[in-house]
């Protein structure tokens, strides 16, 4: 029973209170003394108890009597509201028929007139859209009918709906089959597109619906070959006016032979299609297209690429047509406006070449201005029409790199071949008896070869540098690190110094013997006046009008038409010039190798020549003077110049 614990004034008030609160007699409520009244507190402390009153409603059962054509429901006790279900049958009140929930009287009756179907299966098979598919417009009853129980659950409202079920009866109405179906395609003459599952389908309806019977088979479309392009924009190349745009400030790519330019990727020939009644609808034709090529391009072997045939800068001259220029023509000065120029071919400007700019050539390079404070390099030749002021200039950079490489070599073979004979002479003399061999190693290199530990350092961090070059092998690698660590610092005292140097000897001698350079005839560099400049060529040189100031170290031979006045000339040929030297100005040195000839018209004093190791300082101007090495000796013939 619900109990409360409450405060009040007197007992009788407290039940009073609470008995009209819980609209109850005050006879049924309870009160239990907790507490009396006393110092702390003057109220009653109390306990109240009452007892709940809940009254349920009489529901009695409700009963279904089948009399062959309805039922007769009897309502019960408490029903109050009746709900029809039109799906199942009819319901009537008195004779009434209702599809509305309806109240119930107690003592009502209720005719439950249930629906009943013998089944039916039939169907109208209907061609649309032209032959693309046929609907079958499906009306299928399932035979059987509903029953409902004999008692009726007990409650206040009765749902039809809740009770009744459908009972399936053997089927008695039309029924079509698949070979039904078959026979009405057949009459449509429908021929492709049948589906699988329509059948199933139209089994499973229920009521009225619609099945797609057969569908066609829709056209799959050709696609197009697709041209995937590696260039870019397209382009405009006149062939009579060469328009290049500079590498760096355009950006356009530069390729090597053998890149790929574009690549066709070829298209997919279509599926006809055909619709239910067998009419062939044929597929698109695929569009292909075949590239257009121009100079320096070629086609792969199956027809799909476009390829480099060279390096250089490729072309796209409209939607299928490429192409690869090989010659850079610029027809205005190279500044701070075109920017510098890298191109794997030739190279042609019409301008001048301005401060702080470099052009890289991978073929020859010509310049029909001046060239001033710039950096260049030409693989294949290079020919300046005007003045070459400061900057450097490198022309055929891989054989400047291989005969720096051997003269190098076979310069620390020389010494190393001197110094190993000596030291054995001195391991082998009787002075030299408390003597390790390391330590007779490193006193002649002390006192006969000081420069051969720094030459040997040298020589190791140039192979280091160029060690890329098809050339540099790994033995010569570590033939140039063992010959540094031996004979620098403690080295040449170590255990193993003599024989090791020895092998480095002779690895050094068979690259020498291996190693030719062979300097291609037509590797020049042709300019007009030369001024404070570094020039290094692989070939020959050649200046039309003077030299002065400047750094040339050339491969070939040299021919100067006009005057050389200061700096340093090493040439590994032939040395041609109308005047050498002057006599106000620093000396002017000049480096041939043993085997050339300097011929100089008029030479002034205040030179030096140097024929391999031989140095000759001209003390006096000579006319026609002529220097070369003839059985082993340095000859010199000259005729004794008037003073100017």
């Amino acid at each position: 029973m619900p109990e409360e614990i409450v405060r009040g004034r007197s007992v009788e008030e407290i039940r009073q209170q609470w008995a009209l609160k819980l609209k109850l007699s005050p006879e049924k409520i309870t009160i239990e003394v907790v507490d009396e009244p006393g110092i702390f507190s003057s109220q009653w402390k109390v306990r109240v108890i009452w007892t709940d009153q809940i009254v349920q409603p009489l529901l009695t059962a409700s009963q279904a009597i089948w009399d062959s054509t309805k039922y007769i429901i009897n309502l019960g006790e408490g029903v109050k509201l009746f709900h029809p279900f039109i799906q199942a049958g009819e319901v009537r009140l008195n004779g009434v028929m209702k599809d509305k929930p309806f109240p119930i009287s107690f003592g009502d009756q209720v005719e439950y007139y249930p629906y009943s179907h013998g089944g039916l299966l039939t169907w109208e098979l209907q061609v649309r859209f032209h032959g693309l598919s046929v609907v079958a417009k499906v009306r299928h009853e399932q035979p059987g009918h509903y029953i409902i129980p004999k008692d009726l659950p007990e409650r206040e409202e009765i749902d039809l709906a809740q009770v009744a079920t459908w009972e399936r009866l053997p089927a008695l109405g039309e029924i079509w089959n698949e070979t039904r179906l078959n026979a009405d395609l057949e009459q449509l003459k429908v021929v492709h597109g049948r589906r699988h599952e329509c059948w199933s389908e139209i089994i499973a309806v229920q009521g009225v619906g619609e099945v797609i019977v057969a569908v066609a088979t829709p056209v799959v479309p050709s696609e197009p070959a697709i041209l995937e392009d590696f260039v870019g924009r397209i382009q405009e190349h006149s062939e009579t006016e060469k328009k290049n745009v500079d590498f760096f400030a355009s950006k356009i790519q530069i390729v090597h032979e053998g890149a790929v330019l574009a690549r066709k990727i070829p298209g997919k020939p279509g599926i006809p299609g055909m619709d239910v009644l067998g009419k062939v609808f044929p597929a698109a034709a695929v569009k292909d297209f075949q590239f257009r090529l121009k100079k320096n391009v070629y086609l792969s072997e199956d027809g799909l690429e476009v390829l480099a045939a060279c390096a250089g800068q490729p072309l796209r001259l409209d939607e299928k047509t490429y192409m690869v220029e090989n010659v850079y023509v610029l027809y205005k000065d190279v500044d701070l406006a075109t920017g510098s120029i890298e191109f794997p071919g030739d190279v042609l400007i019409q301008g001048n070449v301005q401060d702080g700019l470099r052009i890289y050539a991978g073929g020859r390079l010509e310049i029909k201005g001046s060239v001033s404070h710039a950096e260049l390099r030409a693989e294949r030749g290079a020919k300046i029409y005007q003045n070459l002021l400061g900057g450097k200039i490198i022309v055929g950079e891989k054989f400047v790199v291989r005969s720096e490489l051997l003269r190098c070599v076979s310069e620390l073979h020389d010494q190393l071949s001197v110094c190993l004979r000596q030291t054995a002479e001195l391991v082998n003399s009787p002075r030299a008896v408390n003597y390790k061999p390391g330590q007779c190693l490193k006193l002649v290199i002390e006192k006969q070869f000081p420069e051969l530990p720094k030459l040997s350092n040298r020589v190791e961090t140039f192979v280091l540098e160029h060690k890329n070059d098809e050339i540099v092998t790994e033995g010569l690698i570590v033939s140039t690190r063992t010959a540094k660590h031996f004979l620098a610092g403690l080295g040449p005292l170590e255990l193993q110094s003599l024989p090791f140097l020895q092998r480095v000897d002779r690895a050094l001698e068979q690259f020498i013997e291996n190693m030719s350079v062979e300097i291609p005839e037509k590797l020049s560099l042709v300019v007009s006046y030369v001024q404070g400049a570094t020039v290094e060529c692989g070939g020959s040189f050649e200046c039309q009008k003077g030299v002065y100031n400047s750094d040339i170290r050339v491969e070939g031979d040299v021919t100067i038409e006009g005057v050389c006045r200061g700096g340093k000339i090493i040439a590994g040929g032939n040395v041609r010039i109308r005047e050498l030297g002057g006599s106000e100005v620093s000396s002017t040195f000049v480096q041939i190798s043993r085997n050339s000839r300097l011929m100089v018209d008029y030479c002034h004093p205040n030179a030096i020549i140097a024929v391999g190791k031989e140095i000759i300082h001209i003390e006096e101007a000579y006319r026609k003077l002529e220097i070369y090495r003839e059985n082993g000796r340095v000859e010199v013939e000259k005729i004794r110049a008037n003073p100017l």
